[in-house]
């Protein structure tokens, strides 16, 4: 038997052999997260190749936790409310929150825009976390916890400049987006080249026909994309000076607070699908 100090001790020098429980229950989170809908207990195991009866009796777990939420329609399971509670509250132990809501703000305030922050939670999706809203009587609403695509809008050039994807899985991703005039993809490529070397990114009218996005990356210390700042507003309120001015101001927002957060940074936020299960999740 292990002390507590002992335990911690064993912990921190990888003593011990995971619990199958619980990475089972953590592959499951991120598979749902994968997905643009809900789907059933026996799909779930067939993508993760785990045992149809584990799988279910996990998923009821997670349920019962509310971090999973469970459809009764159509006997399918979904990401539940839960996991915005834990996101915010991870967010904030680690000071993110601190340092990017009072930035949020002043963003907002600076381009009577609103202003918007996306956590990567899997390969394929970004959360919003947080935002800042304006006192312009055109308000574009998005509620704590709406899920979009990765590789969507601004955002989504930001989020590809540094994720380290192959372009055949680019290509993938892209293409199962729905946009509603979304560029080819090789143009697409040539954008996330420019965020690369920008800092930002901008999408017009691609994602939603007369909005705008400017978003700026937040990067780890291993230089992986984990949060984008966004502002989202009319197509038409966005000259290409204001647009150069305030991505040019998301830019240097972004990289100051990963300065801030450099010292922070004991793993990195995002963890992806181990190899197999990406592929089997496809």
């Amino acid at each position: 038997m292990f002390t507590d100090d002992q335990d911690r001790d064993a912990v921190a020098l990888g003593a011990g052999k995971p619990v199958g429980a619980v990475v089972s229950a953590l592959a499951i989170l991120r598979y749902l997260a994968s997905q643009d809908g809900a789907v059933s207990s026996i799909q779930t195991a067939r993508a993760l190749g785990l045992n149809p009866s584990t799988c279910f009796n996990i998923l009821k777990t997670l349920v019962a936790e509310r971090v999973v939420q469970f459809e009764e329609a159509g006997k399918a399971y979904r990401l539940g409310a839960g996991l915005v509670e834990l996101a915010g509250s991870a967010l904030d132990q680690v000071g993110y929150t601190r340092l990017i809501h009072p930035e949020l703000e002043r963003l907002a305030g600076a381009w009577q825009t609103p202003m918007t922050a996306w956590l990567r939670v899997s390969d394929t999706r970004v959360m919003l976390v947080d935002r800042a809203e304006t006192s312009s009587t055109i308000q574009i609403h998005m509620r704590i916890g709406h899920r979009l695509p990765l590789l969507v809008g601004a955002l989504g050039r930001c989020m590809a400049a540094h994720a380290g994807f192959s372009t055949d899985e680019m290509r993938r991703h892209y293409a199962a987006i729905r946009q509603d005039s979304p560029p080819p993809f090789e143009r697409f490529l040539a954008e996330v080249e420019e965020a690369r070397a920008a800092g930002y990114a901008v999408d017009r009218d691609g994602f939603t026909r007369g909005v705008t996005t400017v978003s700026s990356p937040i990067l780890d210390a291993e230089g992986t994309p984990f949060l984008a700042l966004s502002a989202v507003g009319l197509t038409a309120q966005f000259s290409d000076e204001r647009v150069a001015a305030m991505a040019a101001d998301l830019r240097d927002t972004t990289r100051r607070i990963g300065r801030q957060l450099a010292g922070t940074f004991r793993t990195v936020p995002h963890q992806p699908l181990p190899h197999h299960q990406r592929e089997n999740a496809r």
